[in-house]
């Protein structure tokens, strides 16, 4: 697509150049996305068990694993933390950045005006350091991500933090409010590769997924299942995939992490 393509598509001054256009893609709601594989899990056998906090674990075999709740022993540890992993794995930990990323979601739009600034009702991103990325609901309601910050908190006012943001790329969006604002918290690797592999005999894991977790973390659960059942291959490439540590390891990962953000 060139850039007169773009701009007809989206109407937005924040695009200058062109684009392309991926009609093999498609956009889910993730939520149920989530909330379907685990009803498919359960289904087959398997035990969820919430706010069950892991505090520790040994690299035995089988290893024990201490949580808030209880203590549990598994033959096979698959580490899914991601950004949430903080203080269980250092040799982890350190491969990855957590950062906070906000989105909203705008009051439902006219026809007109979602047709406007999204014509065909495609998921859109952009390639700037720091991602957009949106989409219209089925209500209509452009659902909208870009703010994110590098502190362990979230801004007081979500709505306003990620709203500065949109009218950046929709500038005709000034007066639509906004309904609903909700964080979340990435792994970001220093390359943007997504980090799979296996620390021990029986323990797997997969992390940084650099914001494109929905895709990316269903191939790494594929990857590591056929890696348990016996199947390495694609495991193995990942392996080849050099993933830089972070420069100071987890001490000094947010102030320079975030020293560089403001600098691009």
């Amino acid at each position: 697509m060139n850039s007169e393509e773009v701009s007809d598509m989206f109407h937005s001054p924040f695009f200058k150049g062109g684009g392309s256009l991926d009609m093999g893609g498609m956009h889910l709601h993730p939520l149920n996305y989530a909330l379907g594989l685990a009803d498919a899990a359960e289904k087959l056998g398997a035990n969820i068990y919430e706010k069950s906090r892991v505090i520790s674990y040994t690299k035995s075999d089988p290893s024990l694993i201490k949580t808030s709740k209880g203590n549990v022993t598994a033959k096979i540890v698959i580490l899914a933390c991601n950004a949430y992993l903080e203080k269980l794995e250092r040799k982890l930990a350190v491969k990855i950045m957590p950062v906070n990323n906000f989105m909203l979601a705008t009051e439902p739009l006219s026809y007109d005006d979602a047709r406007y600034i999204n014509r065909d009702d495609v998921c859109a991103h952009d390639n700037k350091f720091h991602v957009h990325y949106f989409r219209i609901s089925e209500d209509n309601r452009l659902i909208f991500g870009g703010g994110e910050n590098y502190v362990p908190t979230f801004p007081k006012d979500i709505k306003s933090y990620v709203r500065q943001t949109m009218l950046d790329v929709f500038p005709n969006l000034s007066d639509t409010a906004i309904d609903y604002a909700w964080g979340g918290t990435i792994g970001v690797t220093v390359n943007r590769m997504t980090h799979i592999g296996r620390l021990g005999k029986n323990i797997y894991f997969s992390q940084g997924y650099s914001g494109h977790g929905i895709a990316l973390a269903s191939l790494a659960g594929t990857i590591i299942a056929e890696a348990i059942d016996g199947e390495v291959a694609k495991m193995d490439v990942f392996g080849k995939v050099k993933i830089p540590t972070y420069p100071g390891g987890t001490l000094l990962r947010w102030p320079g992490f975030y020293l560089g953000m403001v600098y691009y």
